[in-house]
């Protein structure tokens, strides 16, 4: 599955972070499920193909439309991650105690050191972003 990040504009694919290009205007991005249509929202460019993020404008559902250099190849759903659901999100990647050190660091409390350390290097690892995600924790 295909997570997007939103507030720090990445997209997950087994478990690497990529930056998505911002889409400011309302341009067509095919047609839900739901029979809404889909409004362009990021696109990600990747070595071998490109990935439009789409959201509908009926049911806010996201989908991944998702194309090599000239065809379609699939469409998938895309798990938005909010920003209140970011800590559970991290938990599947980090531990508890690597989680605790992000916390105190964001909020100015005492921390472990070395939590903290492998904890930035795990999301080096994942191509996230540590300040951003810390300043979410917030």
């Amino acid at each position: 599955m295909i997570h997007l990040i939103e507030q720090i504009k990445r997209v997950v694919i087994d478990n690497i972070a990529y930056s998505v290009e911002d889409i400011k205007e309302r341009i067509f991005g095919g047609f839900c499920d739901c029979g809404g249509s889909m409004l362009q929202k990021f696109w990600l460019n990747l070595e071998e193909m490109r990935i439009l993020i789409s959201e509908c404008e009926k049911c806010w559902k996201n989908h991944a439309y998702v194309f090599n250099s000239t065809k379609f190849i699939k469409k998938e759903d895309v798990k938005l991650i909010a920003k209140g659901e970011i800590l559970e999100y991290l938990k599947n990647f980090l531990t508890d105690l690597e989680i605790e050190a992000m916390i105190g660091k964001a909020q100015n409390r005492v921390y472990k050191p070395q939590d903290l350390a492998r904890a930035k290097k795990k999301l080096l690892e994942m191509n996230l972003p540590f300040e951003s995600l810390t300043d979410l924790l917030k």
